[in-house]
């Protein structure tokens, strides 16, 4: 199936695994029993691989009437190495190389040779490393079959999360139809775009009033912010870095490194079609998965079936709005960068510039790289628990192609940025604050690190800014009282 086992002994023992919590100034490692990766690694990712071997053998009738009585054999050799990988982790056996069709078999198989062999096992390497090794094997059993090459098995997932939303898009496709260019719009549909995880199921529970309107946006960010909490927001930094970048000429690009397909995507869209209606972007590039990964990432093909989907719906807002997203593709507006395997691959982030130059030189032509959700923030401050008052920046450690955001659900215990004793507080009335998903974090950082977060204004300048800007809550009371 594309592996093969090392001549050397893949034995291991769990002697050292810890009862406790991951410590300070760590990696993330299920070497830990009291942190969410043991967790993930004994429990949940057994029952993703199962969950896997079930879809592939509720299909089977479907792929046999597609590709013929062959694919049979197909559909058996990958149940088969789903099976060997789950008892591979459970027994915390050392990582293996990669011998077959993968097209990042070379990258990976240097990445695999070089980790010391204590941190080669499941449950003692770090757990995005881990992680990415398991998704990564689990494509490669069909990348390497005869018939299955292109399988996703998470897609009916995130085909069945977009339509299973179809109130709440519909909500928020008539809420945000001809939003102003404002600060206050903008801040709406970034709170809504953090939250965009949950956001069906608040819009269901939510209690409406005689005088709430489901198509009002000032009401559905009320929707959004239901039992959530915003514990960093530079929201007014990622503006005025737009405002800035738009009063110049040529060419303003945006990346967006994108997370979750489905509901999430379509909430992406929203926020993203508002940057380049309002002249904050003249292009916006998309960064997706090269290979179905973590459940729920989006790939070209998701949001090609997504824009299919749209435009040929029964709602004549959502139709309209899968015409004009699919136009805005057609005359790239936004368009779908270049496929990179990087990001599927275990690295975090600072090792970009070394291992992926061209991609950290695309990078470098934008004018703001937005990095989405859970996974993506991780990498940027590669699963290393950190003191939760250390600068953004500082976590970085030499990330900076452009100006950076991170949008993100705080899912795991990394993080960075908060106020000093606001983790402590925290911790004290909400035990399981960090895994939770109910906070978040709008997290902004200039790549000059100019102390106005304006890139070449002279921090003796602080207080001159351009129309349209906003002054960030810290900056405010040093401003004389005739300043905006």
């Amino acid at each position: 199936m594309g592996w093969r086992a090392s001549t050397h002994s893949d034995k291991s023992t769990t002697t050292d695994l810890f009862e406790g919590p991951t410590p300070r100034h760590s990696l993330l490692s299920g070497r830990y029993k009291q942190s969410f990766a043991y967790l993930t690694l004994r429990t949940r990712m057994p029952g993703i691989m199962q969950q896997i071997i079930m879809r592939l053998l509720s299909d089977l009738p479907d792929l046999v009437n597609k590709y013929g009585e062959e694919v049979r054999k197909d559909v058996k050799q990958i149940v088969d190495a789903v099976e060997r990988l789950k008892m591979e982790l459970n027994r915390d056996r050392q990582f293996l190389l990669f011998h077959g069709a993968e097209p990042d078999k070379v990258e990976w198989n240097a990445f695999i040779t070089e980790m010391p062999r204590p941190k080669k096992s499941f449950f003692r390497a770090c757990w995005l490393h881990a992680e990415c090794y398991l998704y990564r094997r689990i494509f490669s059993f069909f990348e390497n079959s005869r018939h299955l090459q292109k399988y996703d098995c998470f897609d009916h997932l995130k085909k069945e999360d977009l339509m299973l939303s179809e109130m709440a898009m519909s909500a928020l496709a008539r809420a945000t139809r001809g939003l102003a260019k404002s600060y206050d719009a903008f801040s709406k549909l970034l709170r809504i775009n953090l939250w965009g995880n949950h956001f069906e199921m608040q819009i269901g529970a939510f209690r409406f009033t005689e005088e709430d309107s489901k198509d009002d946006i000032n009401v559905l960010v009320k929707v959004a912010d239901i039992d959530r909490i915003l514990l960093v927001d530079d929201t007014t930094l990622i503006w005025n870095c737009l405002v800035l970048a738009s009063k110049s000429s040529g060419n303003r690009i945006v990346d967006f490194i994108c997370d979750n397909g489905g509901f999430e995507f379509f909430t992406d869209m929203l926020l993203l079609e508002y940057m380049v209606d309002n002249n904050l972007a003249t292009q916006v590039r998309l960064h997706v998965k090269a290979i179905p990964w973590y459940i729920s990432d989006v790939t070209r093909a998701d949001i090609e079936w997504t824009l299919d989907f749209l435009t040929g719906h029964r709602d004549e807002c959502l139709s309209a709005l899968g015409k004009k997203w699919t136009h805005m593709m057609n005359t790239q507006k936004i368009v779908i960068a270049p496929t990179s395997y990087f990001w599927t691959g275990p690295q975090p982030y600072f090792v970009m510039v070394e291992s992926d130059i061209e991609l950290y030189r695309l990078l470098t032509t934008s004018k703001l790289a937005i990095f989405k959700g859970d996974l993506n923030y991780r990498k940027l401050l590669g699963d290393f628990i950190w003191d939760s008052t250390e600068e953004f920046i500082t976590c970085l450690r030499g990330f900076r192609p452009t100006n950076i955001c991170a949008l993100r659900t705080v899912k795991c215990e990394v993080v960075c940025g908060l106020s000093e004793g606001l983790a402590d507080s925290l911790l004290k009335n909400d035990h399981n604050w960090m895994i939770s998903g109910n906070y978040g974090v709008i997290q902004y950082t200039d790549s000059l690190k100019c102390s106005c977060a304006l890139p070449g204004v002279d921090s003796s300048e602080k207080n001159t800014r351009m129309p349209g800007m906003v002054v960030p809550p810290s900056e405010r009371s040093t401003l004389t009282p005739n300043h905006p």
